[in-house]
C-alpha cells in the first residue's frame, strides 16, 4: 500500500467516525446542513483517487466567512486552503456577492446597505469586541480534554477585520456574545434568494453500483460523451468548469448528492462538491 492510499483511508476512516459521532449528539447552536459528502461511507481500502489538473481560476476576494471544520471528505486533499476551518457555511464577497451552501445553493448579491446592516448587526451582537483568548470561561477548573470536535470560524475582511474561532465541545463555556454571533449566521437567510448554480465543482466516481451508499436512485442519468469521461477501473476525482459545471451540476438537478451515471452502457456512482469561488484546488 502506497503512501497516498495510506492517508486516503487514514481520512475515510476518520469520516466514518465523525458521521457515527454526528449521529448521537448534534452540534449546539450551529448549521443544520453541514457542507458534507451525502449518503457515502467508507469505501474499498484497494481503490485509489486522482485527480485532473485544474487550470487557472481567477479567485474572489472574501468580506465575510462563517466555516465549519472538524470533519473530513475524499475532496479535502485537492482544496488548498483545506484545514482547521473546514468550509464555508455562509460566505461574503467583496462584489456583495453572498452564498449559502447546503443540499441546494443560494445566493443573492446584496446592495451596500445590506452589507451596512449585516456587519452593524454582527458589531451589536459583539463580534468586533471578542478575543481568542477570552472566548471561554472555565472559572477554576480544567479545560476539559477532547480531542475531536467540530469547529466554527468567523473571519472578517476589510475595515472591520476578525477572525474567531469557537470549539463546540466547550460550548458551555463560551462566551454569549459569541453564541448569538453564531446563531444570527446560522439563521441569516436575506429576502429575495436565488439558486446559485457553480461554475467549478469536484466528482467523486466510483465503478459500479457502489455497495457503500444507501438508497441509490434505481435509474441511472444518461452521461453526455461531450463531457470528460467517467471511465475509471476503481475511482477517482474528477474536476470541471464552466458550462460543463453547470451541465453536470443539473444531472444532479442542481442539488448535492449522490446519484448513479450510465456512460458506455457501465454505471457509476457519482458524488458531487460544489467549489465555491473563493476557494484554491491542488
Amino acid at each position: 500500500m502506497n503512501k497516498t492510499l495510506m492517508i486516503l483511508w487514514a481520512l475515510v476512516i476518520c469520516f466514518v467516525l465523525s458521521a457515527c459521532i454526528g449521529q448521537v449528539a448534534q452540534p449546539f447552536p450551529m448549521p443544520t446542513v453541514t457542507p458534507k459528502l451525502s449518503n457515502t461511507v467508507a469505501p474499498s481500502p484497494t481503490h485509489t483517487l486522482t485527480a485532473t489538473s485544474t487550470p487557472s481560476y481567477p479567485l474572489k476576494q472574501v468580506l465575510l466567512d462563517y466555516t465549519t471544520g472538524g470533519y473530513h471528505t475524499p475532496y479535502e486533499l485537492y482544496y488548498a486552503d483545506y484545514g482547521m476551518e473546514g468550509r464555508s457555511t455562509l460566505v461574503l464577497y467583496t462584489d456583495g456577492q453572498l452564498i449559502i451552501p447546503g443540499k441546494t445553493f443560494q445566493q443573492k448579491i446584496l446592495p451596500q446597505e445590506e452589507i451596512n446592516q449585516l456587519f452593524t448587526q454582527l458589531e451589536t451582537l459583539g463580534l468586533f469586541s471578542l478575543t481568542q483568548d477570552k472566548l471561554y470561561d472555565f472559572g477554576n477548573q480544567e479545560p476539559p480534554k477532547i480531542y475531536d470536535g467540530t469547529t466554527y470560524c468567523v473571519v472578517t475582511a476589510g475595515e472591520r477585520k476578525q477572525k474567531i474561532c469557537a470549539y463546540e465541545p466547550h460550548e458551555s463555556f463560551l462566551a454569549p456574545e459569541m453564541m448569538n454571533v453564531l446563531r444570527f449566521l446560522n439563521d441569516y437567510r436575506p429576502k429575495e434568494m436565488t439558486p446559485y448554480f457553480p461554475d467549478r465543482i469536484l466528482l467523486w466516481v466510483r465503478n459500479g453500483r457502489s455497495p457503500y451508499v444507501e438508497n441509490l436512485p434505481e435509474k441511472a442519468v444518461i452521461w453526455n460523451e461531450n463531457l470528460p469521461t467517467l471511465e475509471t477501473p476503481d475511482e477517482k476525482i474528477l474536476y470541471a468548469e464552466g458550462d460543463n459545471a453547470k451541465e453536470i451540476f443539473a444531472l444532479f438537478d442542481n442539488e448535492v448528492s449522490t446519484i448513479v451515471i450510465s456512460q458506455n452502457n457501465v454505471e457509476y456512482t457519482v458524488s458531487i462538491d460544489i467549489v465555491l469561488p473563493h476557494e484554491q484546488l491542488r
